[in-house]
C-alpha cells in the first residue's frame, strides 16, 4: 500500500500517481487479478453488466461522464473523477472508521437499488453479486476495503475510459471506444461459435 506521506490529505497526488499505484497493487496479486478479470469476462460473454441499474461502476463510457462530470462541460477532469471518488468513500465509510466493511458496502448498494426502484428479481441478483465486487476491490483480502483500495478500483475504471492517455475522459475517448466497438462484437460473435 502507499505510504501515508506520498498521498495529500485529500487525495492522491495525481491520477498518473494513483494508476500506478493501482498497476502496483494488481501486479502484487496475481491470483486476485486473475479472478477479477474471469468474473469480468464471465459478466461480458453473457452479456451482463455486473453493475446493472445501481450503477456501481460504470462500464459504459457515456454514463461514466454523466455521472462523474460536475461542471456540465462534457468532460471529467482527473480532479472532477477525484473529488466523486472521496465522495463516494465517505458515503461508504458509514461509521466513520476510514474502512469500508463488505456489510457497509452491501448496504449502500442495497440502498441504491431501492431508491433507482429496481425490480425484485434483478436487486436480488446485483445483491449476490456484492460479495464479489468487494473481493475484487480488497486487494489485500483483509475483509476491510481500504480507501487506498477504492481509489486504486475507481483509477483503474478512469484508466479504462481514459482511452487517449489524456488524463481526462471526453468526447474524444467516446469516439474511441466507439471506433473500437465494432472489432469487441466481432471478437463476442468468434466466441459464441466457438465449440
Amino acid at each position: 500500500m502507499m505510504r501515508e506521506a506520498e498521498r495529500k490529505a485529500d487525495g492522491w497526488h495525481s491520477a498518473s500517481r494513483a494508476l500506478a499505484h493501482s498497476r502496483t497493487a494488481l501486479s502484487r496479486s496475481p491470483a486476485r487479478f486473475a479472478a477479477t478479470a474471469l468474473v469480468g469476462a464471465a459478466f461480458l460473454a453473457f452479456g451482463v453488466a455486473p453493475i446493472g441499474d445501481a450503477h456501481a461502476a460504470s462500464h459504459d463510457i457515456a454514463s461514466f461522464i454523466k455521472e462523474h462530470d460536475r461542471n456540465g462541460d462534457g468532460v471529467v477532469t482527473a480532479q472532477e473523477y477525484q473529488a466523486v471518488r472521496d465522495q463516494q468513500f465517505k458515503a461508504l465509510d458509514t461509521n466513520g472508521d476510514g474502512w469500508v466493511s463488505e456489510a457497509e458496502y452491501s448496504a449502500e448498494f442495497e440502498a441504491r437499488l431501492t431508491k433507482e426502484n429496481v425490480p425484485a428479481e434483478r436487486k436480488a441478483q446485483q445483491l449476490k453479486q456484492t460479495h464479489i465486487r468487494f473481493a475484487a476491490i480488497d486487494l489485500d483480502g483483509d475483509q476491510k476495503m481500504s480507501r487506498e483500495e477504492f481509489m486504486a478500483s475507481g483509477w483503474r475504471m478512469f484508466g479504462f475510459h481514459d482511452k487517449n492517455g489524456d488524463q481526462k475522459v471526453d468526447p474524444a475517448d467516446v469516439a474511441l471506444a466507439a471506433s473500437f466497438k465494432p472489432l469487441l462484437d466481432k471478437d463476442r460473435e468468434v466466441a459464441g461459435k466457438a465449440p
